[in-house]
């Protein structure tokens, strides 16, 4: 791998694992782990457990970063008028196969954490374990197939590769973990099934954004995601949908099995990313103010799955 030799580099290397975005992955599976912690125990052995669940979601979506640009390098996908930020392996400050070095390090160290927290949650199960380690590696061959191979990002269909991996597995996954490991069985909880789906379409809507602000420049390169497919005005109706889906599965999973006055915190949440979804729509067609939004729409998503862990946290200490 290319030697970290001065501060350029090293900082090339850190844009390179986009770490803006490990707030979303990060907090996408604290909401599962959070609600195994409510259905199941509080303890440290859980808590080291949840930790490593966490962990190994960063270095899954590191893992989705750095294969999504060294596809588009290696592809030639990005051109001279990409709006997004210039990252080092498209100006060849980080070559390909430094970069496939480093692709094939978190991935060792993704598989190590993954595995530990399967065996120290589910290893008292033989089928439940296979089954999350099949997953776990459905999960990585998805994160490095979206530009590569098939390349499915090109095709329209990232959108629901995110919602499965980044919203239905981050959520249900941990939940079934940390429950498990506290012997309360793999049930699956009403406002379980009501946040994985809320938590997927906020992430949908944190790559829609970034879709939409490229549209015109993915014409041009070949790229058919689903904002290119959809255009300027049905893509807006699609994001649209996609942030009234977040407010109502969550709405409905705190109605389903929480205090109806915590739904006063989850509004409140959902103000900066309701903000972030009008002015992406009303400027969908300049890419460049489209841009900015991409990190307060993730923001945004972050904030709300910060209120679900204070209506969890208030739940059990207050009313449990």
């Amino acid at each position: 791998m290319q030697v970290f030799g001065n501060n350029k580099m090293i900082k090339d290397w850190i844009k390179e694992t986009r770490p803006q975005t490990l707030l979303l992955g990060a907090t996408n599976c604290a909401v599962g782990c959070g609600l195994g912690f409510y259905y199941g125990a509080v303890n440290a052995y859980n808590i080291a457990a949840a930790f490593l669940i966490i962990i190994t979601a960063m270095l899954l979506q590191v893992l989705s970063n750095l294969a999504n640009d060294y596809g588009d390098a290696f592809k030639g996908a990005d051109g001279a008028n990409r709006l997004g930020p210039i990252r080092a392996a498209m100006t060849g400050a980080i070559s390909l196969n430094g970069l496939r070095r480093f692709m094939a390090v978190v991935t060792i160290l993704l598989t190590f954490t993954g595995l530990t927290a399967v065996y120290m949650t589910l290893g008292n199960d033989s089928h439940a374990f296979a089954w999350f380690i099949f997953l776990g590696v459905i999960s990585i061959l998805a994160a490095i197939l979206y530009t590569l191979g098939v390349s499915y990002g090109y095709r329209g269909l990232g959108d629901i590769s995110v919602f499965l991996f980044f919203g239905v597995l981050a959520v249900i996954g941990p939940q079934i973990m940390i429950t498990n490991a506290s012997g309360s069985g793999f049930e699956i909880y009403p406002d379980t099934f009501m946040l994985c789906i809320s938590v997927g379409l906020g992430s949908v809507m944190v790559l829609h954004t970034a879709n939409m602000r490229d549209i015109k420049e993915d014409k041009i390169t070949g790229k058919r995601t689903m904002a290119v497919r959809l255009g300027y005005r049905f893509a807006t109706i699609s994001h649209s949908v996609l942030f009234a889906g977040v407010l109502l599965s969550s709405f409905i999973a705190c109605f389903m099995s929480h205090k109806g006055w915590e739904i006063s915190i989850l509004a409140l949440s959902l103000i900066p990313l309701a903000s972030s979804t009008y002015r992406t729509i009303i400027n969908v067609r300049d890419g460049s103010k489209v841009a900015p939004e991409l990190k307060y729409t993730l923001i945004g998503c972050a904030i709300h799955h910060f209120a679900w862990l204070i209506v969890l946290l208030v739940d059990f200490w207050v009313y449990y």
